[in-house]
């Protein structure tokens, strides 16, 4: 194998680590609604313990964020019920360490109910 070529390599293959461990160790993570636009996201930012609940489509609907905790507790519910374009932050307390598991759905929020064929798949993770 040419030099030059070995090299772009060995130069992707540290890229693509570099990146791997940069996202394992930030451990943030993001998840949507099944629709294909994404009507209703979540993220999670591991420093902090953050979530943010984004409204990103005007259907009526609002976008709800459903956790559970290593205690057995949830799901706890974070609603956005300001309308499109709009996010409701909530920052959480808990152990360095500890897990997380969420995903996010549609809902109507004046009965509080969520409209669980809309929820995507549940990711875990850490703070």
């Amino acid at each position: 194998m040419p030099v030059t070529r070995k090299a772009l390599v060995v130069a992707a293959a540290v890229g693509t680590l570099t990146l791997a461990g940069a996202s394992a160790a930030e451990a943030d993570s993001s998840r949507c609604t099944v629709d294909s636009g994404c009507a209703g996201r979540a993220t999670f930012a591991s420093y902090g313990e953050v979530f943010t609940v984004y409204d990103q489509n005007a259907d009526g609907h609002s976008a709800v964020a459903l956790y559970w905790l290593p205690d057995g507790s949830g799901p706890h519910l974070i609603w956005n019920s300001d309308g499109n374009g709009t996010s409701v932050t909530a920052n959480l307390e808990f152990p360095e360490g500890d897990w997380v598991t969420y995903r996010v759905c549609l809902g109507e929020f004046g009965p509080r109910q969520v409209l669980t064929e809309t929820c995507g798949a549940a990711i875990t993770d850490y703070a």
